[in-house]
């Protein structure tokens, strides 16, 4: 009895002189602008509560001697910041946001293996980022507009939300810890030599990638939303493994692309959209492709369409093509004739000039190109049977099959006005047919 009361004792003792050793200061909300509110803190292993430091007008801060933040840490929008360091800092239970410094250099984190968020934005004048302890733990992380050329010591396994966009001297970037990603991929605008990895993810909600010299996604197997890839520099987009999209995907734009492998890809639970990829001759690519549950729109320079597993194409179809050799009438007997195609619009157009084709589904439109958006509040081609430009279309959804396809050009809206009107009915079954999709 004696021994546990002097137990008992001996933990209350150390219980007060840990608390008195953390002080008042130690927790709460603080709003530091100098080094010296910072060193106020220091004693402080685990601060409780968060930290602001917005506008300071010092050039160097560091924050010393903590080791765990409990809320936020937040340092922004300082105009005089050159250095940030944080040399003991291990976890931050919050956000971790440095943000909005000019003139940035150095954000020092050697210790940091655990936060929340992370982010990195609007410091153009940071050159390295790096995580020398290894930040293995972290759900979301933004990185953007850094002069950085590579980000080392990045490693958890599981993250929701990943964000790379407007680093322009990102040359190489490697994901290659992370497994499964229940949020967003974004890899946008960063250097057009960017070379992105992330050779051990299985699975992620949707991703979208721009600009990109590689991309590098062997074991991928299920998207559980959308996935887009927009005016990349790769000539080959390969995800063999790849067995789901539960959403639409996009091809637009992609101007050196020439080749496409989606070897194990069974389903689309969306639409299926590639568009103005100059170069790619051929769609196929989806040996194993059976079902569509959207829509399928293509356009641009291609010869041959090649999908011979689909079997269930569930919104509607639209084909344009400035190839002279494009067989629409037996596709759309296949297609069509065979109940492929369980949508009511179906419209086929070859030799069309580039300046014919409507957008498709998620592309956006070239400035120079001079054509309307599809989308809402405008009006694309959909190949009717009305007066217009030359070329061939086979169409089910106008007044009359194997008629001329309508031209839409943007910068004459005198003209487009009166082909608009034409068009208007067969834009609005193809739309329905993608809302009556998504509805059921």
């Amino acid at each position: 009895m004696t021994r546990l009361s002097l137990t008992a004792i001996v933990l209350a003792i150390s219980a007060v002189t840990l608390a008195q050793a953390q002080g008042p200061e130690c927790s709460g909300s603080i709003k530091p602008i100098s080094q010296g509110d910072l060193e106020a803190i220091k004693n402080c292993k685990v601060f409780t509560g968060s930290i602001l430091i917005d506008a300071t007008q010092e050039a160097f801060l560091t924050l010393n001697g903590v080791e765990e933040i409990t809320g936020d840490l937040i340092v922004q929008s300082s105009v005089d910041l050159k250095s940030f360091s944080a040399p003991q800092l291990k976890v931050v239970r919050g956000e971790l946001k440095l943000q909005n410094h000019t003139i940035l250099e150095r954000a020092d984190l050697p210790a940091l293996v655990e936060a929340k968020g992370l982010t990195l934005a609007i410091l153009p004048g940071l050159q390295i980022i790096q995580f020398p302890s290894g930040l293995n733990k972290v759900e979301s992380v933004r990185i953007e507009d850094t002069r950085a050329p590579a980000v080392t010591g990045l490693g958890p396994e599981t993250m929701d939300t990943f964000i790379l966009t407007n680093n322009n001297y990102m040359r190489q970037f490697d994901l290659s810890t992370v497994k499964q990603m229940t949020g967003t991929l974004f890899i946008t605008s960063n250097g057009q030599g960017l070379d992105f990895g992330a050779t051990n993810l299985a699975t992620l909600r949707s991703a979208t990638f721009r600009n990109l010299a590689q991309l590098n996604l062997p074991v991928l197997t299920t998207v559980a939303a959308d996935i887009s890839f927009h005016q990349n520099e790769f000539t080959k987009l390969s995800l063999d493994g790849l067995e789901m999209i539960g959403g639409t995907m996009t091809l637009a734009n992609n101007d050196r692309l020439t080749e496409t492998s989606f070897k194990s890809l069974f389903k689309i639970g969306g639409a299926l959209s590639i568009g103005n990829n100059t170069q790619l001759k051929a769609i196929d690519g989806f040996s194993k492709l059976s079902e569509v549950d959207g829509t399928i729109d293509l356009a641009g320079a291609f010869d041959l369409y090649a999908m011979p597993a689909i079997q269930d194409i569930r919104g509607g179809m639209r084909l344009q093509t400035s190839s002279s050799v494009f067989p629409c009438s037996e596709l759309e007997k296949k297609l069509k004739g065979d109940n492929i195609v369980k949508g009511n619009t179906w419209n086929c157009a070859s030799s069309l000039e580039e300046s014919q084709m409507a957008p498709t589904l998620g592309q956006e439109s070239s400035p120079s190109a001079g054509q309307a958006k599809i989308g809402t509040g405008s009006t694309g081609n959909m190949g009717s049977s009305g007066s217009g430009s030359a070329g061939s279309s086979s169409s089910s959804s106008g007044s009359g099959s194997n008629g001329s396809s309508a031209n839409i050009a943007g910068s004459d809206l005198d003209q487009t006005t009166s082909v608009a009107t034409q068009l208007q009915g067969s834009w609005l079954a193809f739309a329905m047919g993608i809302a009556v999709t998504f509805w059921f």
